[in-house]
């Protein structure tokens, strides 16, 4: 398996995070195939979130010191 910092885990679940924030914000800035197009790319970032979600949980479950992750993307 690849190895990752606790850090760089939790900044990346941040990261991911904020952008589908920021791109769900401009989505709805937008109308018609505009929206189609962010559509597409929100839900790249959302695949990626939830696989980083199973490997932050599985971290925690290993007792890695990590805050839960709802206090992290809250």
């Amino acid at each position: 398996m690849l190895e990752i910092s606790e850090n760089a885990l939790m900044m990346s679940v941040q990261a991911v995070q904020y952008a589908i924030q920021h791109l769900s914000a401009e989505r709805d800035a937008v109308s018609g195939s505009e929206q189609a197009d962010y559509d597409e790319i929100i839900e790249s970032y959302e695949i990626v979130a939830a696989e980083l979600r199973g490997v932050y949980q599985t971290a925690h479950a290993q007792g890695l010191d990590l805050p839960a992750y709802q206090d992290l993307v809250g």
